[in-house]
């Protein structure tokens, strides 16, 4: 019979080695250590490993991955603990590449959060991941900077849910990629969906407003045409906006470098 106790006195050292290697950008070293744990001690160990290491590491070596190349840590790190390392995502970002490349940002960050929520067919796993990420303020803010970058499909679907109920909508004018993912939150988690709506349109109330997006009448947002919109009118914040917005939920010194090594102190 396996000594469970014996085995678990390895877990910090296998910890130790996988953040050492992300930190110096080893992460398909990283990931071979990965393989050699579950070989050798099971699923349930490198949840155990994964869940003890921290946040911001986490962040790193999943960052690596994303639907189109699938990490171990991607199918078996803990809900909690990837909502906690959704913290750091935006960690190497700067403001020149949220002002010139705010696409490129946003598209990262749909490859990473779609691939870790479709990296199995697991639906119990599915909604505890998308559970544990909405309910901190910058996985909200992460999920709105996705809808975002498909306004119009947002708020066709915001539409039909209201009228239909998530259940039975689902029938959109496009097969955006974000339609499954928005869906997937609507049918599992009624409050998280409306989390993200209401941090993408600030100003929504149900029923009492229209949605619209920044650039449903003009491209240089309505401040300069005060006519363009009304008072009842719900208007979203944009990619860029966004992309600030979870710049800045970024804890402390996360913040300080994109270059990263291991002599950098600045996840402390």
């Amino acid at each position: 019979m396996p000594d469970n106790n014996a085995e678990k006195a390895n877990y910090p050292a296998i910890s130790r080695q996988i953040t050492e290697l992300v930190l110096t950008g080893a992460t398909d070293h990283a990931e071979a250590a990965l393989d050699e744990a579950v070989e050798q001690f099971g699923d349930l160990a490198v949840v155990e490993v994964l869940e003890a290491m921290e946040p911001q590491i986490a962040s790193m070596y999943l960052s690596a991955y994303d639907g189109g190349k699938l990490s171990l840590a991607t199918l078996l790190i803990s809900p909690k603990a990837w909502a906690m390392s959704l913290a750091y995502f935006a960690a190497i970002w700067d403001a020149e590449q949220i002002e010139e490349e705010p696409e490129i940002l946003a598209e990262s960050l749909f490859a990473h959060i779609h691939g870790v929520l479709f990296a199995s067919d697991d639906l119990d796993r599915r909604a505890a991941l998308i559970h544990e990420a909405l309910t901190t303020d910058w996985g909200t803010t992460a999920f709105a900077v996705l809808f975002s970058t498909a306004i119009n499909e947002i708020i066709e679907l915001a539409n039909d849910i209201q009228a239909r109920g998530a259940q039975a909508a689902g029938q959109t004018s496009s097969d955006h990629d974000i339609v499954p993912l928005a869906l997937a939150i609507a049918r599992t988690d009624a409050d998280a969906w409306n989390r993200v709506l209401f941090e993408l349109f600030p100003e929504w109330q149900p029923g009492e407003n229209k949605l619209l997006s920044m650039s449903d009448d003009h491209d240089d947002g309505y401040e300069d045409d005060d006519e363009a919109y009304s008072y009842e009118d719900a208007i979203g914040r944009t990619t860029q906006e966004l992309l600030i917005r979870l710049r800045k939920q970024v804890p402390g010194k996360a913040k300080a470098s994109k270059h990263l090594s291991m002599g950098d102190d600045i996840f402390s």
